[in-house]
């Protein structure tokens, strides 16, 4: 029954994950202008309060404030599926763009590997949209520390692979790798990266997983651009 269900959840979760579609700007709702007072008001002295962001967003459910410096800054919710927050926003009002989050099977004290999904539109309108930028080397090197603030700490990530994927999903699991042991996934996963990166990963490593839809012209009807870092 374990085996099945470590196959079955992950078929489950691309189910969920291939609603994310093209985002056309006519039926994008507003973003409250408040949103970044919001944020800068839930930081002091750089650090962002996770108990001020949930009670200015009015949403217990933020878990999490992912930051990459110049790039992109955004509150991470959390739920028990991975399906609310494709079609609701931070504010959990009905949304196309929905919101920012982490998947619901992870246990963020605890797990080795996270992994947070956000929506993305071919206007740049929203801010997983700049992950595209991590597959030109320069970008990729100038920008190669992500930060994920939870309630009790700041974990510090660099990046160590970027790609398009396109049909080769077990990204996305947590316990079962294919016949690979964790290290070997990690390192499978290393190795698809468009540029080339001098961080080690391996059996003990934790790492972040951040996806959003591609729009490359490349012939799939299904791709996501994937960042990933390894907590240092």
């Amino acid at each position: 029954m374990r085996k099945k269900l470590e196959i079955i959840i992950p078929i489950l979760l691309l189910v969920y994950l291939s609603a994310i579609v093209e985002v056309n700007p006519k039926y994008l709702k507003e973003v409250p202008e408040t949103k970044v007072a919001i944020v800068d008001k839930a930081k002091k002295d750089n650090v962002v309060s996770i108990a001020e962001l949930r009670k200015q967003y009015n949403n217990n459910d933020i878990v999490a404030y992912v930051e990459i410096p110049n790039v992109l800054g955004e509150p991470i919710v959390q739920t028990n599926d991975n399906d609310y927050y494709l079609h609701n926003d931070i504010y959990k009002q009905p949304n196309i763009i929905g919101a920012n989050f982490l998947d619901y099977r992870n246990d963020l004290k605890n797990d080795k590997k996270l992994l947070i999904y956000s929506h993305s539109d071919p206007e740049q309108t929203l801010p997983f949209v700049k992950l595209k930028y991590y597959n030109d080397e320069e970008f990729f090197k100038n920008n190669k520390y992500i930060y994920l603030t939870d309630s009790s700490r700041i974990r510090k990530y660099e990046v160590f692979a970027s790609y398009i994927e396109t049909e080769d999903f077990d990204y996305v699991n947590l316990k079962s790798f294919g016949g690979l042991t964790y290290g070997g996934h990690l390192n499978k996963l290393k190795n698809k990266s468009y540029v080339k990166s001098d961080v080690e990963v391996g059996e003990d490593s934790k790492v972040l997983i951040l996806q959003t839809c591609s729009f490359i012209d490349i012939d799939a009807t299904t791709k996501y651009q994937l960042v990933m870092g390894k907590e240092v």
